[in-house]
């Protein structure tokens, strides 16, 4: 039996994609359509509730969810996609997770680590209260500052003066 659709859908994506999405097309010799808004920390960056630092913890995060397998990120077709090696053990990564949760716990308290993963892992839309988003934007610049960039300064022994 084989089923047919009247809809198109093409690596352009389809009609509805575009109605609902944001949608850049890429060129090259293949041309193909990639969604800008897929998640809702992507929604953010667009509309300017986050700065490019901020999204970028929160992908950041996300990658470390996906990788412990919190987060589930959706199948990519093209050829050479993979990820790189993935880590020997589900627990070293569930670790790293933790520890750039654990992070911002420390640092501002349970409630600003658990708006981190309710608004990036779990989709929760925090922006029209503006003092959820400013703990969130917070929360990401800590996460960018010590966790993407290499965390503490290993001079910061030595005194100045």
């Amino acid at each position: 039996m084989t089923l047919m659709s009247s809809k198109s859908y093409s690596d352009l994506g389809s009609p509805e994609v575009h109605k609902r999405h944001a949608v850049m097309i890429e060129g090259g010799t293949v041309p193909r359509a990639k969604v800008m808004d897929q998640t809702l920390i992507d929604r953010y960056l667009m509309s300017g509730l986050l700065t490019l630092q901020e999204h970028q913890a929160g992908e950041y995060v996300l990658s470390q969810a996906a990788k412990a397998g919190i987060f589930t990120k959706p199948l990519r077709y093209e050829a050479g996609a993979g990820d790189a090696s993935p880590d020997a053990m589900a627990s070293e990564s569930l670790m790293r997770y933790g520890r750039t949760l654990t992070l911002v716990r420390k640092r501002f308290g349970r409630s600003y680590q658990q708006l981190v993963e309710d608004v990036v892992i779990n989709g929760l839309d925090v922006s029209r209260n503006k003092r959820l988003l400013t703990m969130l934007k917070k929360a990401l610049v800590l996460i960018s500052e010590r966790r993407m960039a290499g965390g503490r300064n290993p001079m910061r022994h030595l005194r100045k003066g």
